[in-house]
């Protein structure tokens, strides 16, 4: 098995910059609703699969994040975000609001690949950040591989601090 090294990185929630989000006339981000949880699974292991950087580590991921995705789509608020392009789900960011979690963003900001180098990763983060500040926490962490694309230039912003750390995706026994 591949040794997969990981970061997290921490957000003070207080501190989160005012950014404004255009998205242009195409795009929105909103909440997902219960009828979306098929479409938002499919998109998220889309964005997985399909990126180099993540589809080797998938395998030890799926099980954990499908039970993690399902549970928060369970819940009678659904913290889940969404990414649209007119009426198509092209992203998804799913978060725990549970305050002592290591991390809060399951998923990250998870976006197709035909839609990515358009800001939206950065755009879904910061939106995502917004949903758990609004839910109550003070400090917001999100776990992440090291060295792919979204380490380097997405969850760096918003004065992210980081630091490597142990993570182990699969689920506990």
């Amino acid at each position: 098995m591949k040794l997969v090294r990981w970061t997290q990185f921490t957000w003070d929630l207080a501190k989160l910059p005012a950014v404004e989000i255009d998205l242009g006339a195409n795009y929105a981000i909103r909440q997902a609703t219960a009828e979306e949880h098929k479409i938002v699974d499919k998109t998220i292991f889309s964005a997985f699969s399909l990126d180099m950087d993540w589809s080797d580590t998938l395998k030890i991921l799926q099980h954990r994040l499908e039970t993690e995705i399902g549970r928060i789509f369970e819940q009678k608020k659904i913290d889940c975000l969404v990414v649209t392009h007119g009426s198509r789900v092209i992203g998804a960011s799913v978060l725990d609001t549970i305050q002592d979690v290591e991390n809060h963003l399951i998923t990250g900001p998870a976006v197709l690949s035909e839609y990515r180098n358009r800001g939206l990763g950065s755009k879904l983060l910061y939106c995502s950040l917004q949903v758990l500040r609004e839910a109550g926490l003070v400090r917001a962490h999100g776990v992440i591989k090291n060295n792919v694309l979204a380490a380097k230039y997405v969850y760096p912003k918003f004065n992210s601090s980081s630091a490597p750390c142990e993570y182990s995706p699969r689920m506990p026994l």
